[in-house]
């Protein structure tokens, strides 16, 4: 075998990948695989996807229990006047003390619009976000994994 032959037939690092030990050493241990040390420290895929799913569904349902403010009716006084929640819907005896005594049953009737309009802005965001929450974490307790390789 000529100089270039062998140049050919071995690895770019110098070594050869497989090589033999010569006659009469013993064998030496292969060495241990390098660990990736940011494995330590870093999530899942799967447990990432989790942490997500419950994080939609806590916010959701957060979302959802919060109740929804409008501004009130009078302007030199600013205030805000609370509806209910986006589960309970509009609560029009909290309303109309929010709006005070002297509240016409046309400014109530006004106000329930405004807040059945802002109750549906928040449930835009509130339950579909609750409800992909939920199906993702239902997901990821059902399905199941093949089981994860060590390297």
């Amino acid at each position: 075998m000529d100089h270039e032959s062998a140049l050919a037939t071995q690895p770019l690092g110098g070594t050869p990948r497989h090589s033999v030990p010569p006659a009469g050493q013993p064998d030496a241990a292969p060495p241990e695989p390098e660990t990736d040390p940011l494995a330590k420290i870093t999530m899942r895929p799967e447990t990432f996807f989790a942490g997500l799913a419950v994080a939609a569904l806590l916010l959701g349902l957060i979302l959802a229990l919060i109740p929804v403010h409008v501004a009130g009716p009078d302007v030199t006084a600013p205030a805000s006047v609370t509806c209910g929640n986006t589960i309970g819907g509009v609560e029009t005896a909290s309303l109309g003390e929010g709006l005070g005594d002297d509240a016409s049953p046309e400014l109530v009737a006004t106000y329930v619009g405004s807040c059945e309009t802002a109750m549906g802005f928040r449930m835009a965001f509130a339950w579909p976000m609750f409800f992909a929450g939920l199906l993702a974490v239902l997901w990821s307790l059902v399905i199941r994994r093949p089981a994860r390789v060590e390297v």
